[in-house]
């Protein structure tokens, strides 16, 4: 049988990957709880006192938050087992965790908007309320973290290789 594996770049350290340029910098970022929450999402903010959710290149400030991903799904960072637990809630919802689904990677830097353009079609000044997207060929959701230069992206695990090729690509970094 033919081993294919040698036509492939093995995938990198997470816990160290991190690509350098002038304007910019991007990483891996490892040990984030992330978890997906189904049905009834205002009551789950409520409960879990989290105020609000981000959508497209939206801020969202601190270590705990939620990310709209669709109509009545959010996936929200930084809330561990400990935190809650997976299942079924009376209140109407569902929470499943995807930790181990979902690589995220974090922009910083001027050069965030340049990235932003050559990934994304979204517009911006207007980016929508949902934040699930595609972001250069794949499905990934996208929101600003602690300030506007800083963007975060959650993409399937699987696809995460892929994309961290696509960033060494980029002529934000092949020019250093």
């Amino acid at each position: 049988m033919l081993d294919l594996a040698g036509k492939w770049q093995p995938e990198p350290d997470w816990a160290q990957a991190r690509l350098t340029a002038r304007t910019i910098e991007v990483r891996a970022v490892t040990g984030v709880p992330q978890r997906l929450v189904s049905g009834e999402i205002d009551r789950f903010l409520v409960r879990y006192g989290l105020d609000r959710d981000v959508g497209a290149l939206g801020l969202a400030i601190g270590d705990r938050y939620a990310v709209r991903v669709a109509r009545d799904r959010l996936l929200v960072v930084g809330l561990s087992a400990s935190d809650l637990r997976d299942g079924w809630y009376d209140e109407g919802y569902a929470i499943s965790n995807v930790s181990s689904a979902l690589r995220l990677f974090e922009a910083r830097g001027e050069g965030v908007r340049d990235l932003l353009a050559r990934a994304t079609t979204v517009d911006h000044d207007n980016p929508g309320p949902c934040a699930a997207m595609p972001f250069a060929g794949v499905m990934g959701t996208l929101y600003r973290h602690g300030d506007a230069r800083c963007l975060r992206i959650h993409v399937d695990r699987g696809l995460a290789a892929y994309l961290w090729e696509w960033f060494q690509c980029q002529p934000l970094f092949l020019q250093e």
